[in-house]
């Protein structure tokens, strides 16, 4: 018996040796993720600057862009914009895990401001699905999510934010970087784009005030301010005071172009039961281009008939002038 024992040693030392070459010879598998983005999306357009910042929103789950507070605008006005953003996050190796995704905000260029709120969305078109079921997630600047395992090959979501536009800076090309990184490893650049244009202000320099006026006995007439030449001209009646014709001026980009919102027709009250109309008539009318000095001044005239029936007293009226970009 021990000179058996003697025999098998050399053999179990053997094998305990193989043992030890073979563990120290396992590989673990690796794990890589890569991020595919559009590295100009979303691109909000041309806009204007407002008389405070304003924020700019894209849904994530549509690509609708929204206007909050602050006077700015989409150019032309009361136009609608689609921005979807689509991320890609591919795996290689080992895929069935979850993994971390992050987006985060970054330099900002122009009268862009950095980007202040991010969210992302898993239903309708996207692939990717959250760890925790749910279809969205939303978060500030820095947006960190778990994603449910790619699995071999790629997977998709939506991505919305908000973009503030501020009202002074350097008008022109806009941008506000983001970045996504996926399991630590795969990241993927891009930056919100738009074009901007300044701020759009109106200013008053005068009313329209056809002034005091005596109506003469037996006679009609009539009172007419001449917007094109800013010619006054009365028949009928005398005038007894001062009269002025309406003045205005639009401040905005250079070159831009410009309309207006005017009354075509205007009606002024006694207090006591009277009115007289007052035909419009303007130079802000159709398209027009602001100056090279970033102004552009047009005048509101305007015409009233009376006869020496019609009713004695002040007759006044407020109307609202308005411009936006074209």
């Amino acid at each position: 018996m021990r000179r058996l024992s003697k025999q098998l040693q050399p053999a179990l030392a053997a094998f305990i040796l193989l043992a030890v070459v073979l563990l120290g010879g396992r590989a673990e598998a690796t794990t890589t993720y890569t991020v595919g983005l559009s590295a100009t999306a979303p691109n909000i357009g041309k806009v204007s600057s407002g008389a405070a910042t304003t924020n700019f929103s894209v849904d994530a789950a549509t690509g609708s862009v929204s206007v909050g507070a602050g006077g700015g605008q989409f150019i032309p006005y009361n136009a609608t914009r689609t921005a979807l953003t689509t991320i890609t996050i591919s795996c290689s190796g080992s895929c069935s895990g979850t993994v971390v995704v992050t987006v985060s905000a970054g330099a900002a260029t122009g009268r862009a401001s950095t980007i202040t709120g991010f969210s992302a969305d898993f239903s309708g078109s996207s692939t990717a699905r959250l760890s925790n079921g749910q279809t969205s997630a939303s978060g500030g600047s820095t947006l960190s999510m778990t994603l449910a395992g790619i699995g071999s090959g790629s997977k998709t979501f939506t991505l919305g934010m908000t973009i503030p536009i501020l009202t002074a800076g350097t008008a022109g090309n806009a941008t506000a970087a983001y970045s996504v990184t996926a399991g630590g490893s795969g990241v993927g650049s891009a930056a919100a784009q738009a074009k901007v244009e300044g701020a759009l202000s109106l200013s008053k320099q005068s009313d329209l005030s056809f002034g005091r006026v005596v109506l003469l006995t037996g006679q009609s007439g009539t009172a007419t301010w001449a917007a094109a030449t800013q010619a006054w001209t009365l028949t009928g009646a005398i005038a007894m005071t001062t009269h002025t014709i309406g003045q205005f001026t639009v401040t905005g980009t250079p070159s831009q172009a410009i309309n207006f919102t005017i009354p075509s027709t205007i009606t002024l009250s006694n207090g006591h039961g009277s009115t007289l109309p007052v035909t419009v008539s303007t130079t802000g009318q159709g398209t027009q281009l602001i100056a090279a000095g970033g102004t552009f001044v047009f005048y509101v005239g305007g015409q009233i008939s009376f006869t020496s029936s019609t009713p004695t007293g002040a007759y006044t009226a407020n109307f609202t002038v308005g411009v936006n970009y074209q």
